[in-house]
C-alpha cells in the first residue's frame, strides 16, 4: 500500500501538469508513494502521458457535465481510486520546497495530527522553476493579518496540503461537490474532517510550498463563484 495517495485535479492546465510531474514523480515513485490525476476534459499530450505512465500514476477523465471546474467532484473520483494510507489533495500551481521523504517521515511519524505547510506567493504564471526567481516572495492571504484574525479569534481553519487519513475523509463523504470553482471547499472539507475525528491541525515551515499566480481563470475563481463558496461555507460553519 502506498504511504501517500497525491490528488490532483486539473482542467485546462497540461502545460502546468506537465512541469510539476517532471519534478513530482521521479520523487513520489522513491518514496513509495502514487500520483492519482483526474483531468476534467480530454487532452493529447504524448509527453505527459508517457511520463505519468512510466512512474505508474493513476489517470482518471471524469465529464462533470458544467461548464465551471468542478474541482470536488474530481477530487472525489480520485480519492475513490486511491490507495494510499494518507492522501494529500495537490494543485497543478504549488511547488514543494521540500523532499516528498521528508513529508512521508512527518506524515508518518504523526499520526493523530493533521500534517499541512505554508505556501509563499510567486509572480510568475508559469512553472518555469530554474528561470523563477524567488528570492522575493509574497506571504499567502491566509497568513495576512486579516486571515490570521479569523484563524485565532473566529475559529477558522486553514491549512496548505493537509494529510488526511484516507478512510477517515471517505468516511466523511471526501469533498462537498456543492462547492464548485475555486474557494473554500478545502476549508469546509477540513473543518468536517476535524470534527468528526477530533484530530488537531499542525502546519509546519519545513513544508513550503511556492505558489504559482494563475491569473484569472473562466469557470473556476470568478467572483460569483467565489462568493457562492464563501456564502455556502459560512452557512455551514457559522
Amino acid at each position: 500500500m502506498p504511504v501517500i495517495s497525491f490528488l490532483l485535479p486539473a482542467r485546462h492546465r497540461v502545460d502546468d501538469v506537465r512541469r510539476i510531474c517532471k519534478y513530482l514523480l521521479p520523487q513520489i515513485t522513491r518514496a513509495e508513494c502514487e500520483l492519482v490525476f483526474v483531468e476534467e476534459t480530454a487532452f493529447s499530450d504524448r509527453e505527459l502521458s508517457e511520463l505519468l505512465a512510466s512512474h505508474g500514476a493513476k489517470c482518471l477523465q471524469v465529464d462533470s457535465g458544467c461548464t465551471e471546474f468542478h474541482k470536488t467532484l474530481l477530487l472525489n473520483n480520485a480519492l475513490s481510486a486511491a490507495r494510499g494510507d494518507f492522501v494529500i489533495p495537490l494543485d497543478a500551481d504549488l511547488l514543494p520546497l521540500f523532499s516528498i521523504s521528508r513529508l512521508c517521515s512527518l506524515v508518518v511519524a504523526s499520526p493523530q495530527l493533521i500534517i499541512g505547510g505554508y505556501r509563499i506567493m510567486s509572480g510568475h504564471d508559469a512553472l518555469g522553476v530554474k528561470s523563477c526567481n524567488i528570492s522575493v516572495p509574497k506571504p499567502a492571504p491566509e497568513d495576512c493579518s486579516g486571515a490570521v484574525y479569523k484563524q485565532l479569534m473566529q475559529g477558522e481553519r486553514f491549512m496548505v496540503c493537509p494529510a488526511y487519513k484516507r478512510l477517515e475523509l471517505l468516511s466523511i463523504g471526501g469533498w462537498d461537490e456543492k462547492f464548485v470553482g475555486w474557494g473554500c471547499e478545502d476549508q469546509d472539507v477540513l473543518e468536517r474532517y476535524c470534527k468528526s475525528t477530533m484530530r488537531i491541525c499542525a502546519r509546519s515551515r519545513d513544508l513550503l510550498y511556492l505558489h504559482f499566480d494563475h491569473g484569472d481563470q473562466t469557470g473556476w475563481n470568478e467572483l460569483e463563484l467565489v462568493k457562492a463558496n464563501r456564502d455556502r461555507y459560512y452557512s455551514l460553519n457559522r
